[in-house]
């Protein structure tokens, strides 16, 4: 497995150990999570039409479309 240095600002640092924390998880896991979901929106936005979202499933189980994520 490779090692890496980052440095994060403050801000950064405490939304990370805060999500790690609420998460039962480890801020390497966060960080590898959050590294996941970077690799799964760079590879859906390659392909035509496709884009990474926020989704609300309503009480009947459907789908309702609240935003999109840009910029990444």
């Amino acid at each position: 497995m490779s090692r890496f240095t980052i440095d994060l600002s403050e801000e950064i640092d405490k939304k990370l150990s805060e999500i790690a924390s609420s998460s039962g998880i480890t801020k390497a896991e966060a960080m590898r999570r959050a590294f996941a979901l970077l690799a799964l929106a760079f590879e859906e936005k390659k392909k035509e039409g496709m884009s990474l979202g926020i989704i609300r499933e309503r009480k009947d189980h459907t789908l309702e479309a609240i935003g999109k994520v840009v910029g990444i």
